[in-house]
């Protein structure tokens, strides 16, 4: 299967060259490592398995999903690590090298004894290994590859975890259900070794290249000019940095507390379980499907533009969410609203990144971004979840929602011009 796969991917490699299209290569390259990364199958399957190891081991729901905060805090760990690696040696070595030990990870999960310390643990391992299949590695590379047209690039990169988000599910319950959850774990990372890796190592570019003459060099191509752009020290020094940094800490906060716990807020306010599963349907097709429009917006409008736009639609979002009688209509655009937000929030801190500080330290400075980003979502749900056993009720915690998504479009949204615009 590995090598039928891998003869195929050269054909479409091939076929694509021929057709001048060789440029959207590394974009499926990227979609492909992201869905199959920590922020694609890694998060997307996690719920599966709750149930399975706490029927297992005995452990209760929540000391399984205690987990997934390990799994957000090695990323915010490795990820300026992460992105120094590769400003130096390049995303294609440092994502392949990354995901192999994913898969090995996977499988050694399925040597779990019952001992839950073990488990987390590993969860812990499973990030740090794993920092290389992070957007800091696939959004480097799509940056580099593209100016115009960044942000459709972007979105369609990033869209590779909404892929995984709708398929991966319900593909590794089956397994689970036919084969038990060890099978699940190794289906994991089966696929990542078979599927991914074949298809990174071959598509993957690490940036385009311009032709010479003979007369300057014996060979064909040679390497393209070196990239314009701020160290890390001079980007810490631009009020810029700083504001991406906060404004995306508490959007990020925000969007993840209130994806973990939108069902039990839906049913709190009125609806069945579920209307609230349909609901919390829509939200998932907005990810997806924004992506990819959000990021056709980004390259026809001003990217501080496109983040007020959608921030503030999604603080009036949050404020509807509070309306006791509010009907179901406005509830389904209110969270319609939310996803079109966490759409966004990847995407718009990417492309902010590389239009203010440029390409020639991305890794690092996006490293530092994803750390703030990542921390703002693993405070989010802990913190909801504390507002909740305090008040017994949403609404606190959907107030200052609407107070943090309005602070968060104000402050990206008055970034100012550019410094490493498109170039004409």
């Amino acid at each position: 299967l590995g090598g039928v796969l891998g003869a195929l991917i050269i054909a479409v490699d091939a076929l694509l060259k021929a057709r001048g299209a060789h440029f959207r290569v590394p974009v499926l390259a990227a979609a492909i490592g992201n869905g199959s990364g920590l922020s694609g199958l890694s998060f997307y399957t996690f719920g599966v398995f709750v149930l399975p190891l706490s029927a297992a081991f005995g452990w209760t729901r929540g000391e399984v999903s205690t987990a997934a905060s390990f799994l957000i805090i090695g990323t915010a760990i490795t990820a300026p690590l992460i992105g120094s690696v590769i400003d130096r040696y390049g995303a294609r070595r440092v994502g392949i090298t990354s995901m192999i030990a994913l898969a090995f990870v996977y499988a050694a999960l399925t040597q779990l004894e019952g001992t839950l310390g073990v488990f987390y643990a590993a969860w812990l391992a499973l990030s740090l290994i794993g920092g290389g299949t992070t957007p800091v590695v696939w959004t480097r590379t799509v940056n580099i590859w593209f100016d115009r047209g960044r942000g459709l690039a972007l979105g369609v990169a990033l869209a590779g975890s909404g892929v995984a988000g709708i398929f991966a599910p319900v593909l590794i319950s089956r397994v689970i259900a036919d084969y038990g959850w060890q099978a699940g774990y190794l289906a994991l990372g089966g696929f990542i070794l078979i599927v991914s890796v074949p298809a990174i190592a071959v598509l993957l570019q690490e940036r385009p290249t311009v032709a010479v003459t003979a007369s300057q060099s014996n060979k064909a191509e040679e390497p393209a000019a070196p990239m314009p752009g701020l160290v890390l020290a001079e980007a810490l020094r631009e009020v810029a940095f700083w504001k991406i940094a906060v404004g995306f800490f508490f959007v990020s906060a925000v969007i993840a507390a209130l994806i973990i716990n939108l069902i039990p807020l839906l049913v709190d306010r009125g609806l069945a379980q579920q209307s609230a599963a349909s609901i919390a349907g829509v939200m998932g097709i907005a990810v997806l499907v924004g992506r990819v429009a959000i990021g056709f917006m980004l390259d026809r409008f001003a990217a501080p533009a496109v983040a007020r736009i959608l921030l503030g639609l999604c603080a009036l979002g949050c404020l509807a969410l509070t309306m006791p009688d509010a009907s179901i209509w406005l509830i389904g655009i209110s969270v319609l609203s939310l996803g079109l937000a966490a759409a966004a929030e990847v995407d718009l801190v990417a492309y902010l990144t590389s239009r203010y500080f440029g390409m020639r330290s991305y890794g690092e400075i996006y490293g530092w971004q994803l750390t703030s980003f990542c921390l703002g979502a693993a405070i989010g749900p802990l913190a909801a979840g504390m507002a909740y056993d305090h008040y017994q009720s949403y609404v606190p915690t959907l107030y200052f929602a609407t107070g943090a998504m309005i602070f968060g479009a104000v402050v990206t949204g008055t970034l100012g011009k550019p410094r490493f615009a498109l170039q004409h």
